[in-house]
């Protein structure tokens, strides 16, 4: 058994490219994207905007949920964004691309790995955690 899934995308050549930079938009998709692959918001979502040097100007968004947390960083001036998704309950990723779809436009996929996180998760920490040390 396993504790849950990590998908991490980076994405780019993205449409809408104002979207990348207004927190609303930044924050709205995150509570739609968490509502739309059936996950329950924990707090959140929290977003600041980064206006310094150009080849970093974009938005940050987190959002708590009670099976782990989703997070975005986008960079507008690269028409790119990270987007991580992290959860101990399944989901589908193809409802993810679709909801990108929805609030960013037309993007490419540069980057798209999915972990699986928490091998062994069913066997208690105590156990998980002596078979980490022998493994060093």
């Amino acid at each position: 058994m396993i504790y849950g899934k990590h998908l991490m995308l980076r994405i780019g050549d993205i449409e809408k490219t104002i979207s990348l930079k207004n927190e609303k938009t930044i924050s709205d998709f995150l509570e739609l994207l968490v509502n739309r692959i059936g996950m329950r918001v924990l707090a959140g979502p929290l977003v600041g905007y980064e206006s310094g040097e150009k080849s970093k100007e974009g938005c940050s968004g987190l959002i708590l949920l009670y099976e782990s947390h989703a997070a975005i960083h986008t960079y507008v001036n690269q028409k790119e964004a990270f987007i991580d998704i992290f959860s101990c309950k399944e989901f589908d990723k193809n409802t993810v691309f679709i909801v990108i779809a929805e609030v960013f436009g037309k993007f490419t996929i540069i980057e798209e790995k999915v972990l699986i996180r928490g091998d062994h998760w069913d066997k208690g920490l105590n156990l998980e955690y002596d078979e980490w040390k022998t493994k060093k």
